[in-house]
């Protein structure tokens, strides 16, 4: 079977605060006061990508981590004062940006969220091409999305996949392995991975 990239949109997040994500998300019509820093990456990501979706497309997510800043608030709050909070936690959840993303882009296809790293990468993207080869979903919107404070590249990267060659931008080929790529971080490898 073959498959095309629909649209491509990288989002970079490096050097932006966590307001000038809020004001962004803002001329999209999204309210992100309770969201976390990784969700807000995933949005910005996707949200260019909204009109190339079907309602019945499918999300598939990946990264190493869900929200470290989030996290790390959390815990803080917790060893500190003694003082969950239920909505930071909530927030943290691995499939919050799932969720945020379906609700935000009006779909009600599969999703999901994966843990990946620089050898386990391309499993997002793998289970979207067993769905569109089972036709259970139109289209996918595939991503990759880091959030960090290490000088590694942040921010996400997304895919709009589905079998219709008309438009397409780019025919998906074998990709890379990435063995060789241990030095770079993963969204790097997804980025370099179509050129």
């Amino acid at each position: 079977m073959t498959y095309y990239i629909q649209q491509i949109h990288h989002f970079s997040g490096n050097h932006k605060d966590d307001k000038s994500l809020r004001q962004e998300l803002k001329t999209y019509g999204v309210d992100a006061r309770r969201l976390s820093r990784f969700t807000q990456l995933a949005l910005l990501g996707a949200l260019p990508l909204k009109a190339y979706l079907a309602e019945k497309s499918g999300i598939y997510l990946g990264s190493s981590f869900n929200s470290p800043s989030k996290f790390d608030k959390m815990f803080h709050q917790l060893t500190a004062q003694n003082l969950p909070s239920p909505l930071d936690f909530m927030a943290n959840i691995n499939n919050a940006a799932t969720f945020q993303l379906a609700q935000t882009l009006q779909i009600n296809g599969n999703s999901l969220f994966l843990a990946v790293n620089q050898h386990t990468i391309w499993q997002p993207l793998q289970l979207a091409l067993l769905d569109l080869e089972q036709d259970t979903t139109p289209s996918a919107l595939v991503g990759w999305i880091l959030e960090t404070d290490n000088g590694q590249q942040e921010g996400a990267c997304f895919w709009v996949i589905s079998k219709d060659a008309k438009s397409a931008v780019k025919k998906l080929t074998v990709l890379p392995s990435t063995d060789n790529m241990k030095e770079k971080d993963f969204l790097s490898l997804v980025q370099t991975a179509l050129y």
